[in-house]
């Protein structure tokens, strides 16, 4: 009695619950809420994951417990001042499982979170070549307070660990935005974003209420409203809201609204990336075609050297006919890589750009000065032909293009396994509202993006858990392939946990949505396999490494072979 009296103070009252026992029945109790990682060695399955979050929360002061099977991981947020460190690791060991303490901190001490090390992932665009993702890797990590980055050339993306005291992600997009590539934040620790559709707006009034409204929904930390695009891009919390609350805040100002999906995004963001690609091939080849058909099929053919030597202005017809159609594939198509070769030199890197600029300009000019040469200083009386490599700008160009074009197709392709995962997850989920005695009051179809935190949601027989929960009411045996590889189904009742993108195979359920969107267990391993894809083996970095001091070597040699010419 007097331990307990000292733990929670003289007021606290007590409840018998037996002749011989007391328990104690606080009308307060101080709380330090702390988060605790956890290594579990052992797990094999979903059913071991299960279990082990089962036994962190049935220990006292536990108020939430994430297992990550992949990652041999728990998370662990609990009440340090009634239990502690080696309760939670314990509880995992009377599991069957090996569990060793990681970390811990105090989820109260904002300083001690600043401190914690923190991860970004950004969207980058421009990106070309591997000199590229190392320009911008190592101006990442050229900045205070970041740890580590990793730069994905086929992706287009950055993951970037760094700690919020010393930069912020937006600064570290700034950063990338200062090396000449387009850059936007995917997502950073602990918010997520969304992109929404708006209809209506006409002017900058428009875009500030909605951008007012938004910003005034709870757990909104950040909305920015583009009036011309009619898109606002809104970080929240996901645990206090979500957006089905911006949709209802979008149309309460008068707005009709709608969530732009992150697969539609990247989906479109793709094939506009190969129309791109797929259209400047195919104005390169309607100028380079007739080019390399003048300058390397016509000259061998009999009976056309008078047609192509004939005289025009001073000059040979084939001369004007090549400089002419040249000029477009080089000035026009081209420019993307003088752009490219400028923005790379300004930085003080030299990337493909700069070679395939600086090759084709070569190529180009000399052209230039020697058929000029030929006109004003008449060699004609000598039967001199100038030499001219007007087909070799223009092929040189469209085999990049088509370089280009063929990677972007490529691109597509890696994704592909990715993009089957994302499928896994119902399109569309049931909305329950229920009663005090657990009825169903109303029912409504809502797209598995807009599921919130808490929701009471159906799941029909035959039909795929639309987010990871907690089952209420029934039981039924969910088909867990997906995740733990066996094709026996797994049964469920109320209580268990159910993850999303599984499938009930029997009966009707109630289930309250405990994680969405980036939380969950598909998202997870989405997540990963993208991480994994941005790693680098020890020789892929000796490669780009090698791959980054080509074009100065490249340049080299031919600046020494001129001068010792």
């Amino acid at each position: 009695m007097e331990r307990l009296k000292q733990l929670f103070g003289k007021h606290a009252k007590y409840e018998r619950v037996a002749d011989t026992e007391m328990v104690q029945a606080p009308s307060s109790v101080h709380k330090i809420p702390s988060s605790a990682l956890l290594s579990v060695k052992g797990m094999t399955c979903s059913a071991c994951t299960s279990a082990v979050e089962a036994a962190l929360r049935a220990v006292p002061g536990v108020q939430q417990a994430e297992v990550s099977l992949l990652q041999h991981s728990a998370e662990v947020q609990y009440n340090a001042a009634v239990a502690s460190t080696d309760y939670l690791v314990n509880a995992v060991d009377d599991c069957g499982f090996d569990c060793k303490l990681l970390s811990v901190h105090s989820l109260d001490d904002q300083a001690e979170q600043e401190q914690r090390p923190q991860v970004a992932r950004l969207a980058v665009t421009g990106m070309t070549c591997a000199a590229c993702s190392g320009s911008v890797e190592r101006g990442l990590l050229a900045l205070p307070g970041v740890t580590h980055a990793a730069v994905a050339l086929t992706q287009g993306e950055a993951e970037v660990t760094y700690y919020s005291s010393s930069i912020t992600a937006d600064a570290l997009a700034a950063a990338v935005e200062d090396l000449g590539f387009d850059c936007r934040v995917i997502s950073q620790a602990g918010l997520e974003s969304c992109t929404l559709g708006v209809l209506g707006m006409t002017c900058s009034a428009c875009s500030n209420a909605v951008e007012k409204a938004l910003s005034a929904v709870p757990g909104v930390s950040k909305a920015s409203v583009d009036v011309v695009g009619g898109r606002a891009e809104v970080w929240y919390n996901p645990t206090s809201t979500g957006p089905r609350a911006f949709l209802d805040a979008v149309t309460a100002a008068g707005f009709a609204g709608s969530l732009v999906t992150t697969d539609d995004s990247r989906g479109s963001d793709h094939k506009a990336e190969l129309e791109y690609w797929r259209n400047l091939l195919s104005m390169a080849l309607v100028f380079t075609i007739p080019v390399f058909i003048l300058a390397m099929v016509l000259p061998m053919t009999p009976g056309t050297q008078q047609v192509l030597s004939a005289p025009v202005f001073g000059f040979r017809c084939d001369e004007l006919l090549k400089w002419a159609l040249a000029t477009p594939v080089q000035f026009w198509i081209g420019w993307r890589f003088h752009k490219g070769a400028w923005k790379a030199l300004r930085r003080g890197v030299a990337n493909m750009d700069v070679l395939v600029a600086l090759g084709t300009d070569a190529s180009y000019f000399y052209s230039v000065i020697s058929i000029l040469h030929h006109r004003f200083v008449r060699h004609d009386a000598m039967h001199y032909t100038p030499t001219d490599f007007f087909e070799t700008c223009a092929m040189l160009i469209t085999v990049v293009i088509l370089g280009k074009y063929l990677e972007c197709a490529a691109k597509g392709k890696t994704s592909a396994a990715i993009q089957a995962l994302m499928a896994l997850a119902p399109e569309a989920a049931t909305l329950v509202e229920l009663d005090d005695q657990g009825h169903v009051v109303s029912e409504e179809t809502v797209h598995s993006s807009l599921i919130h935190h808490g929701d009471m949601l159906k799941v029909l027989p035959g039909g795929r858990i639309p987010a990871d929960g907690e089952l209420l009411v029934g039981s039924s045996y969910i088909n867990e392939s997906m995740i733990s590889g066996e094709s026996e189904p797994v049964l469920r009742a109320t209580g268990d946990p159910l993850i999303g993108g599984t499938i009930n195979t029997g009966n009707a359920l109630i289930m309250r949505a405990t994680r969405v969107g980036a939380d969950t267990v598909l998202s997870q391993i989405v997540r990963l396999v993208e991480r994994a894809q941005m790693s680098k083996a020890p020789i892929q970095a000796y490669a780009d490494y090698v791959a980054s001091l080509f074009v100065p070597v490249v340049v080299g040699l031919a600046l020494l072979t001129w001068t010792v010419w």
